[in-house]
């Protein structure tokens, strides 16, 4: 097992600086997403403001081969949880919808942080700030955009310290 685990290390230290991993570069990795179950916390009064949501979602590659994976691999996990603040109908021009969010996903090589209060969810593509990571995504910058469901994309542009 220690040897699969050496022969990993060495794969994400010399691979990934490979596909531009370097200080002060831009990555963008684009996945599409399958959503797990999602949990609901709800505070009174009945309605979604206030209301807790905890989900999943699968990263996978999509055509194009990323991060040491090929087409249609895996290629990480998001854990996320949103808080509804305010809610209107959606895609109105006077919407003001918002949430607060919590992600952290797993890449090969280490996890991405992002978060933020009061993010639009009014829009068809939800972006929240990313705040850091660890391993080589440790200080990250940039954002992570969620489309809705009926498209299934997220796309991770980071830039690292």
């Amino acid at each position: 097992m220690r040897k699969v685990w050496a022969a990993w290390v060495v794969f994400l230290l010399v691979a990934v600086p490979a596909y531009g991993a370097e200080a002060g570069s831009t990555l963008t990795f684009s996945f599409k997403t399958r959503q797990g179950p999602t949990m609901v916390e709800a505070h009174a009064p009945s309605g979604e403001v206030g209301d807790t949501f905890d989900s999943s979602l699968s990263l996978v590659n999509r055509k194009t081969p990323q991060l040491g994976l090929g087409p249609h691999a895996v290629a990480g996990t998001m854990r996320f949880s949103y808080t509804i603040r305010h809610q209107c109908a959606a895609f109105t021009p006077s919407c003001t919808a918002t949430a607060d969010f919590d992600t952290v996903s797993t890449l090969p090589g280490g996890t991405v942080v992002a978060k933020g209060s009061r993010i639009s969810i009014a829009q068809p593509t939800i972006t929240i700030p990313v705040v850091g990571g660890t391993g080589l995504y440790e200080g990250a910058r940039g954002t992570i955009s969620i489309s809705p469901s009926s498209t299934k994309r997220s796309v991770f542009t980071l830039t690292l310290p």
